[in-house]
């Protein structure tokens, strides 16, 4: 706190002059409006943020050269966003972007707007006005995303909002965002991303709730997907096929588990039959197992042999028709 305030202190030492610019009354030093805004930037730079914010603070209340005061604006969103107070970053870029809307750097504020938004869910924040929990951070994303959903890294935001849920572990909102980004960005690189971590998704809530099938359905379905549109996703805007290339192995491999722990629900249904001693419904799953197993085997020909298979052409030859 102390070294806030004399950094408060150290630049209301400066006065603004009209015609002459910024005056240091400590030592009468003179810089005009460019140097001032340079010599905050650089007081940026140094990490010296506090005061960085109020010198450019200075420059938006003082200078009347627009295009001084809008690189102001910027750079004090900037500075704002490198010192961690993500909150007032979100808000300075937001009214930046309301202020200059055609300026060249209107983009890469909206950037800054989710990335600040992103930060915030990640850390949230307490000052003596607000208190902001993660929440607040995920809705100004969401309205971000809302107001601008076309930028070319608007898709980026989408899968980086999903990969926060599933870090969490709240997987259901995880997976609302790893569909949005297919359903409304299909054509982006980040379908390859979002589609391998609906299947990942997937496969941690069966692994969560052993005895529900469902999510391990999903994981299959989603992992399929993705072995079966590789090549197409491989033609996405870089760096798709790159991504693509990585994580192919590791679908078939996670889809080599999923397969596994399928024909293994079926075979204990099936010995529960046996075990019951009603060998004709026992028949029906060892059927289906052996149905699946070439199934399996067209998607990834390399698929192991497994027990259950081998159990399945047992039985189904021992029980006959």
């Amino acid at each position: 706190m102390i070294a806030i305030l004399l950094a408060g202190l150290a630049v209301q030492d400066w006065e603004y002059r009209p015609g002459t610019g910024f005056v240091d009354l400590r030592t009468m030093d003179r810089k005009s409006p460019e140097e001032f805004l340079s010599h905050a930037v650089q007081l940026r730079k140094s990490e010296r943020h506090e005061q960085a914010i109020r010198a450019l603070g200075l420059v938006l209340t003082h200078v009347p050269d627009p295009a001084l005061r809008e690189s102001a604006h910027y750079e004090r969103a900037e500075t704002y966003r490198l010192a961690g107070r993500f909150y007032e970053a979100y808000h300075d870029f937001e009214a930046f972007i309301r202020r200059y809307p055609q300026s060249e750097r209107a983009t890469p504020a909206k950037k800054m707007l989710m990335t600040s938004a992103l930060e915030l869910a990640r850390t949230g924040t307490t000052t003596a006005l607000v208190f902001s929990s993660s929440r607040t951070g995920i809705e100004y994303l969401r309205e971000a995303l809302r107001n601008y959903p076309r930028e070319d890294f608007s898709s980026d935001f989408v899968q980086k909002l999903g990969m926060f849920f599933y870090e969490r572990g709240e997987y259901d909102l995880a997976q609302e965002e790893f569909n949005r980004v297919l359903e409304q960005y299909g054509d982006s690189p980040d379908a390859a991303l979002a589609l391998y971590m609906l299947g990942r998704s997937s496969e941690v809530r069966f692994d969560r709730v052993d005895k529900d099938i469902k999510p391990l359905k999903d994981a299959r379905r989603h992992y399929e997907r993705f072995v079966e549109e590789a090549d197409r996703m491989r033609k996405l805007p870089a760096p798709a096929q790159g991504w693509v290339d990585r994580l192919l192995p590791l679908v078939q491999e996670r889809l080599t588990w999923v397969y596994e722990r399928m024909l293994e629900k079926q075979l204990l249904v099936a010995e529960y039959y046996d075990w019951k001693g009603l060998p004709k419904s026992g028949r029906v799953f060892y059927a289906s197992i052996l149905k699946d197993d070439a199934s399996f085997r067209k998607v990834l020909p390399k698929f192991p042999a497994t027990e259950a298979a081998e159990k399945a052409r047992r039985r189904m030859a021992e029980t006959g028709k």
